[in-house]
């Protein structure tokens, strides 16, 4: 049964994205003219509470911005999408920035400085999830690798004794705590990430890959690009496969949505693989658009995309 006054909580990163586009990525000490695009809303956590609002959940962000005309960008860029920020903090510090270069494939290189983004503590949110929880039930915290490393260890302290649970996209690869890991359910990664969180060759074979995930967290969620996902749960493995899509137009933010869409999912009462199979489908319609939030898709297009 889905509960219409479900919250889903986002503890992560706000920044505002820059684009260049080139022909083809630069090597190390080589120039290239490339061509100025769009400015706006980016940063993990920014993105995957855009997709997460997107699909009608209530969605409420704890992050920081700086006191400058980016944070104000970013806030309204927010609550354009539907995201309470109600509990985003101003500081002094800058409001990130993401600077993202996209070549005539639609892939992409970005590069990050974190600014305000430093300052967010999961410890110093428990008392507003409490409060949330105290006005209607909180089924799902959603996080990211973005935080400095000693802030992501304090995520677990967001759920423990509650019957919230931690869905974890550790994109970054920015820590291996193992109790951070242990409280994810599920942790998502990417191929390269799942390699990375268990500091072996990106070059491992998947399936032995899978087998040493298995037992770091309480679900995992591998995703596989346009061979869709594999969700790893106990001993069992179940595959998702992709959504098939004309074309690719731009891959900024793609995995975002899949993260943010997954997450509602939950929080609307959908097990796991349905989550996943939707946040298959927001994905793929988020790469025939440019940019990242500004990309994403309403819930009636997801879901009709997932049902085909």
């Amino acid at each position: 049964m889905r509960d219409s006054n479900a919250t889903v909580v986002v503890s992560g990163t706000v920044n505002i994205d820059t684009f260049v586009g080139v022909d083809n990525f630069p090597h190390p000490g080589e120039t290239v003219i490339g061509t100025r695009g769009i400015e706006g809303l980016g940063g993990k956590g920014a993105n995957q509470a855009a997709a997460c609002a997107h699909m009608g959940v209530r969605t409420v962000l704890l992050s920081a911005v700086g006191q400058d005309s980016q944070g104000e960008l970013a806030i309204t860029e927010l609550k354009r999408h539907g995201v309470n920020t109600e509990h985003v903090a101003e500081t002094r510090q800058p409001t990130g920035q993401a600077f993202i270069m996209n070549d005539s494939s639609g892939e992409n290189i970005i590069i990050v400085t974190s600014g305000a983004n430093q300052l967010v503590s999961p410890a110093q949110q428990r008392e507003t999830v409490d409060t949330l929880r105290s006005q209607g039930p909180v089924p799902v915290v959603l996080a990211q690798g973005e935080l400095t490393p000693e802030h992501s260890a304090e995520l677990p302290k967001l759920v423990r004794g509650t019957d919230t649970r931690l869905v974890l996209n550790l994109a970054p690869v920015t820590t291996r705590d193992p109790d951070l890991l242990a409280a994810a359910d599920p942790l998502i990664l990417n191929e390269g990430e799942a390699a990375d969180v268990l500091d072996v060759p990106r070059s491992t074979p998947r399936e032995e890959i899978f087998d040493l995930l298995r037992p770091i967290a309480r679900s995992v969620v591998v995703t596989l690009g346009a061979e869709g996902a594999v969700i790893l749960s106990g001993d069992a493995t179940l595959r998702v496969p992709a959504v098939r899509v004309p074309s690719v137009v731009d891959t900024t933010g793609a995995g975002d949505a899949f993260c943010g869409t997954l997450a509602a999912a939950l929080a609307q009462g959908e097990d796991l693989e349905n989550a996943c199979k939707l946040g298959t489908a927001a994905g793929a319609l988020a790469t025939q658009k440019k940019g990242a939030a500004g990309s994403y898709a309403s819930e009636v297009e997801v879901r009709a995309l997932a049902e085909e």
